[in-house]
């Protein structure tokens, strides 16, 4: 994973809010969802930084190893223990050597969680009697289903949920960031970027996908889409909005609302949901600079365009500026101004790109790619 992610304002604000906790000598339960960004643990340990308060212990629990808990961690951190020391929380948390940890617990399944579960919930209460500096925090990710069997909360023990922790303006800054290098006009790169936004949603494994394709594919994202779902075992069967869970990553809150993941959709859009991803991711782009063009055509064409202005539906313009890129169009058409021919074409590409928007329908790649678009900048200087 991309190291911006973790940098990115709202991952960042949930690695800050796990290190709070770390420092207010909570252990933390991190309820994560299949397919979740990667390098988290990076994130934490780095964040936690080298303050010496803590020495950072990776663990991994195998399903090969049946070892209890309490035993795995004397024999890892306690190596001069008393054979007749009993082994569990209680004496752990008061040998030495096994002060001032964080342990990241990881690797964990079905078979290993129940047993780690029930140390952590044995684990707690022991810490409330340890200064902050002496204790030793578990920091554990329980990922898909585990995530939906969490010990509970208590006063040494805090619940962080990977749930509507990203908005579309961390999807936007990272998929720019991974897409600088792409060589293409900007209007086509900026759209591009949009789109990737809109579709990943909160997924930068998907927007990485993305990055590398070309824009016709970027327009049609779907074979892609469908692909990530098969590679995650999404299959048709799945497009049951009843099997559609959060711990599975099908779905998140982005921006306060819930959303289904776009590689879910791919295979029974009944609601065009895809397109209108796409539409949306359009619409912020590509009105804008159909504006900007239309402020520069409008300077360009002053001494030729005329007001009042009486439109096809009746309304009289009276402003030079009020015109739009139809009636701009209508008056070099109809009315014999004399413009030059990139000129006409261009405004007549800006009014079906615009016509096409206002009827909610996503730009064909032939419109986004047509040489008027792209060369606008040389055909204004050049009329």
């Amino acid at each position: 994973m991309n190291t911006l992610w973790w940098q990115l304002p709202g991952p960042n604000r949930f690695v800050s809010r796990i290190i709070q906790d770390l420092r207010d000598g909570k252990n933390v339960i991190l309820c994560l969802p299949e397919y979740s960004p990667s390098g988290l643990a990076s994130a934490v340990r780095s964040t936690l930084g080298d303050s010496g308060d803590w020495s950072w212990n990776a663990l991994r629990a195998c399903d090969e190893d049946q070892t209890d808990p309490a035993h795995l961690l004397f024999s890892r951190f306690v190596p001069d223990m008393s054979p007749n020391t009993i082994w569990n929380a209680h004496t752990l948390s008061k040998e030495e050597s096994f002060a001032g940890k964080i342990i990241w617990l990881d690797n964990l399944t079905p078979s290993t969680w129940s047993a780690w579960k029930e140390f952590i919930t044995d684990y707690e209460p022991v810490c409330r009697s340890r200064s902050l500096l002496d204790r030793t925090l578990f920091c554990v990710p329980l990922i898909g289903e585990l995530a939906l069997d969490p010990p509970k909360e208590d006063v040494c023990l805090a619940h962080h949920y990977w749930r509507d922790a990203v908005d579309r303006l961390d999807m936007l800054l990272f998929t720019s960031s991974i897409f600088q290098e792409k060589r293409m006009p900007d209007l086509q790169k900026r759209v591009a970027i949009s789109i990737i936004a809109n579709i990943a949603l909160w997924d930068p494994a998907v927007g990485e996908r993305l990055v590398h394709e070309d824009l016709e594919k970027i327009l049609s994202p779907v074979p892609i889409l469908q692909e990530v779902a098969r590679e995650r075992g999404w299959y048709p069967e799945d497009t049951n909005s009843d099997s559609w869970s959060w711990h599975r990553g099908m779905k998140d809150r982005i921006d306060g609302e819930e959303k289904i993941h776009s590689a879910v959709l791919a295979f029974n859009d009944v609601d065009s949901e895809i397109e209108r991803r796409i539409w949306s991711a359009e619409i912020g782009v590509v009105l804008p600079f159909i504006e900007e063009r239309r402020q520069e055509i409008l300077g360009r064409l002053a001494g030729l365009l005329k007001v009042p202005f009486k439109t096809r539906f009746g309304e009289v313009i009276s402003d030079l500026r009020d015109l739009e890129i139809g009636h701009i169009e209508s008056q070099v058409i109809h009315n014999g101004v004399a413009v030059n021919p990139k000129i006409r074409r261009l405004i007549h590409r800006l009014r079906e790109i615009r016509n096409c928007l206002s009827h909610l329908e996503p730009l064909s790649p032939e419109l986004l790619l047509c040489e008027e678009i792209n060369s606008f900048v040389e055909t204004l200087r050049r009329s």
